[in-house]
């Protein structure tokens, strides 16, 4: 039968990449419909499914599931692996190498996601046979390995209403037929070539998806769509950088501004669908330095941002770091959720920054619900710096001093004077500032998981430092285009501090550490999985997956060594009676190397484990 043979490939035009279709393997099975998600299906904790990118629609990233716990977890083994390769089509690194970051959803029975290259493929879950893969064919003048910054892959894909949604480099976002992988629509959102791409996967709600723009870095003022999930209609966009006078926070910036660029989304929405509000984490202004930003907060960079969710009206906001000049964005998920904190059960909306600060608000107001007093902190004149930052009430889950003793006697690059330094000291064009946590965190990209269970927070951390100094004022409108280089005035030659991974358990009730594992010389980089099996996943960049028991933090388990690093966050379902767990394996440029594989092996394989049958 037709539906049983690989159909051929359709042609290719210039850079762009065609349509492929797989048709149903040797099963025949075709995937099955999938709902318009209601209100209460979107926001239950995960369990037989996983239907959005962090679980449900709070971006717990917890499930239900249980059939796996600490006594049984050391008997996993792999259920099967399927490597996302396509015969004749091979994966073109972008910019950073791979960034192998994506995570499966799943819905009865079959799982989709997303590669390095944003193909995207459907599984049988309890299989792995692939049932189709779908091969975006980009907008003229696209080229994955050469477009930069726009180049970043998306993480997930979103599924509702019998389709499958995801957004793309080239400034598009597409609905797909969840039977076969054809094309219902697609619609151009963005023009790439001003770094307006989308690299999260959007939040499907009541017959939407909002989503936001990733192209902060490269200079794009970012903003958030609302868009009709059937149509691809856009129905309101939010201006996060505000572009006129009318748009709220607009006396934020200079009334002169250099540049206008920053706020980018790097990761999905979340919503409370009680009172139809969602949350927005969002990105540093451009330049990152702020020798020609001029002065003012610069609203809604570094933000909290809370929207109506039917027409993208402001709410409220709550602003982690002002006039931020260390590129400390707002990057991991928000989580939402409700816990008796000092006696009285609080509606909670959290964040875990790359500063190493939880910022816990409640969710009605953008109030801190246990305190964040704002501090003075250091100043430079020429940057414009904020005179205070807020200093969340409880522990920094991450470093945030660089030791004295440690950098004694080493000079800054160029041999300029260095200050061995403090989250939010000062750095200039005439001294180099070493500092913590580095702007990829404290938490970064990789998700938080909480648990209804335990009231803890679990938290993909790092201790490493980085070295800044002010680039030339000509050098600013490199920095307006996403070249990362020009903002870091390090490594220091001849000087090697080596980075400790951590994952740490944050108590909700008082934001304080219960319990941290750490990593010397390992940093985490893949996210978190919290389960009703008392137990929390992580993947490591070594090539492993690792189990940890969610009360005390004990290590319970590790899988074989994987062909790629695990700097993907894994997730769970069920499927013929059995729970499963799924990481991808295919290692992360940012982390070093093309992409961290292992044994000459080209990784990129979508891992799958259970328990052996009793």
């Amino acid at each position: 039968m037709k539906s049983r043979r690989l159909l051929a490939l359709v042609a290719v035009v210039g850079a762009s990449l065609a349509v492929v279709f797989a048709a149903y393997g040797k099963s025949g099975a075709v995937p099955g419909p999938i709902p318009a998600f209601s209100d209460q299906e979107l926001t239950t904790s995960a369990g037989d499914n996983w239907p959005t990118y962090n679980g449900d629609a709070w971006n717990q990233r917890h499930s239900t599931l249980d059939l796996i716990t600490t006594s049984n977890v050391a008997k996993l083994k792999i259920a099967w692996r399927k490597k996302l390769v396509i015969p004749g089509l091979k994966l073109k690194p972008g910019a950073f190498g791979l960034l192998s970051e994506q995570t499966p959803v799943s819905y009865n029975g079959v799982l989709y996601m997303p590669d390095a290259n944003n193909r995207i493929w459907a599984f049988n879950a309890a299989s792995g046979e692939r049932l189709w893969v779908h091969v975006p064919k980009v907008v003229k003048g696209y080229d994955r390995a050469t477009a930069g910054i726009s180049a970043l892959p998306n993480r997930a894909v979103t599924i509702g209403d019998n389709k499958v949604f995801f957004g793309d480099g080239d400034g598009t976002i597409s609905a797909l037929n969840a039977q076969t992988g054809r094309i219902v629509w697609k619609k151009v959102m963005g023009n790439w070539k001003n770094a307006e791409f989308f690299s999260s996967p959007p939040l499907y709600y009541d017959g939407l998806l909002i989503t936001g723009q990733s192209g902060g870095d490269g200079g794009a003022a970012c903003k958030v769509l609302g868009i009709n999930a059937k149509t691809g209609k856009l129905m309101w966009s939010f201006n996060v950088i505000p572009l006129k006078p009318s748009d709220p926070g607009y006396n934020t910036w200079p009334r002169h501004k250099a540049y206008a660029g920053g706020g980018a989304m790097w990761n999905q929405p979340v919503i409370d669908t009680k009172t139809g509000t969602v949350y927005i984490g969002t990105g540093n202004p451009i330049p990152y330095s702020g020798l020609k930003r001029g002065p003012g907060q610069e609203l809604f960079t570094e933000s909290i941002l809370a929207l109506n969710a039917k027409t993208g009206k402001y709410r409220w906001h709550y602003q982690t770091t002002h006039h931020d000049i260390w590129d400390y964005d707002v990057t991991n998920p928000l989580i939402l959720f409700d816990l008796k904190i000092k006696g009285k059960l609080r509606k909670a909306v959290v964040h875990a920054g790359k500063n190493g600060f939880v910022y816990l608000l409640d969710r009605n107001t953008g109030k801190p619900i246990l305190g964040a007093p704002e501090k003075k902190v250091e100043q430079d004149k020429a940057q414009s710096t904020w005179a205070t930052q807020p200093f969340p009430v409880g522990d920094n889950f991450a470093r945030q001093c660089a030791d004295p003793k440690v950098f004694k006697g080493v000079k800054g690059a160029n041999g300029i004077p260095m200050k061995v330094g403090c989250l939010y000291d000062v750095y200039s064009d005439k001294r180099t500032t070493v500092l913590y946590p580095t702007a990829l965190g404290g938490a970064n990209w990789p998700p938080s998981a909480y648990s209804p269970q335990t009231g803890y927070m679990y938290i993909c951390s790092k201790d490493a430092p980085f070295y800044l100094q002010s680039v030339k004022e000509q050098d600013q409108v490199l920095q307006a285009r996403g070249n990362f280089g020009q903002l870091e005035g390090g490594p220091l030659k001849g000087f090697d501090v080596k980075p400790i991974g951590r994952i740490v358990a944050m108590n909700m009730r008082n934001n304080r550490i219960v319990w941290q594992h750490q990593w010397p010389g390992s940093i985490c980089y893949s996210g978190m999985l919290s389960t009703a099996g008392n137990l929390i996943f992580v993947g490591r960049g070594e090539g492993y997956l690792e189990a940890y028991n969610a009360k005390t933090g004990q290590k319970v388990w590790r899988s074989s060594k994987l062909d790629g690093g695990a700097n993907a966050a894994p997730m769970t379902y069920m499927a013929n009676g059995s729970q499963y767990v799924s990481v991808y394996a295919g290692g992360n440029g940012l982390l070093g190397g093309s992409n961290q594989s292992f044994k000459n092996d080209p990784g990129v394989s979508l891992y799958t484990f259970k328990l052996p049958k009793q």
